[in-house]
């Protein structure tokens, strides 16, 4: 058994029993995660929006040092530490989002790979608690709202119309848009960093606030290019994952509106 594709094989199959529909299962799964995940996250979102509403201290700071890179460098950290932030906090619900991602990947793989007849009874069922394994007889469905959760979203355009387009449209452009708001929300308070960027002398906040705008919008178009990719199942995954983290990013902010 993978202890660590195991976990996710059985809850797959887990909620699949239950609610007999493996789309419904995904969701699920997915939700619990991040809740399983949520005392890891909170603290990291938290430390990301501190370090978002800092950007214009970080700039006065930059244009006070100009070319004294100790000097910034020490400045910068005496200022993270009176205000109790950890600047590489943030990191760790991206790291955590691609870690969690890859195994649900292998997992979801096996659970498919089982279906096409690509996996014996004996593999997936050597991943299953007792009470989860398959019988000879087992059916298992992989459709949901019309769509074959096994197929990518090119292969089910080619399929046809009405339901068929329903998933993959809402999966690609949704994850997108998903996607365009997280990344708003981690950037800097339009306001401050445009008046910051008008007081400073060169040219090296300009490009900076550009770069940010445009990976503000790079984001979402290459999640939507490489879920292209990407079967239904892993995209329904992504989709409701990038949701449940921006619902967080909300309610962090909003909590820390209040303080």
């Amino acid at each position: 058994m993978n202890l660590l594709i195991a976990p996710f094989v059985n809850a797959l199959f887990g909620f699949y029993y239950l609610l007999g529909n493996l789309g419904w299962s995904i969701i699920v799964v997915t939700v619990l995660i991040r809740l399983i995940l949520l005392p890891l996250v909170i603290p990291s979102l938290k430390s990301a929006d501190k370090m978002r509403l800092l950007q214009p201290k970080l700039k006065k700071l930059q244009e006070k040092y100009g070319k004294d890179k100790q000097g910034l460098a020490k400045a910068q950290m005496d200022m993270y530490k009176q205000e109790g932030v950890n600047p590489l906090g943030g990191c760790l619900p991206q790291l955590l989002q691609i870690g969690v991602l890859i195994v649900f990947f292998s997992a979801f793989n096996m659970v498919t790979a089982y279906t096409t007849g690509k996996n014996n009874l004996a593999e997936i069922n050597n991943q299953l608690i007792p009470s989860f394994q398959i019988k000879p007889d087992f059916k298992f469905q992989a459709y949901f709202l019309g769509s074959d959760l096994r197929n990518t979203p090119n292969k089910e355009f080619g399929l046809g119309k009405g339901l068929n387009l329903l998933l993959p449209i809402l999966m690609l452009l949704g994850s997108g848009v998903l996607q365009y708001f997280s990344s708003k929300m981690m950037m800097p308070n339009a306001k401050a960093d445009e008046n910051v960027v008008k007081e400073t002398k060169d040219k090296e906040d300009d490009m900076m606030s550009a770069m940010r705008t445009q990976s503000m919008y790079m984001m979402p178009l290459m999640t939507i290019f490489i879920g292209w990719n990407f079967s239904l199942g892993i995209l329904l995954y992504w989709f409701v994952n990038s949701a449940v983290m921006l619902g967080q990013q909300i309610a962090v902010a909003k909590l820390d509106t209040k303080k």
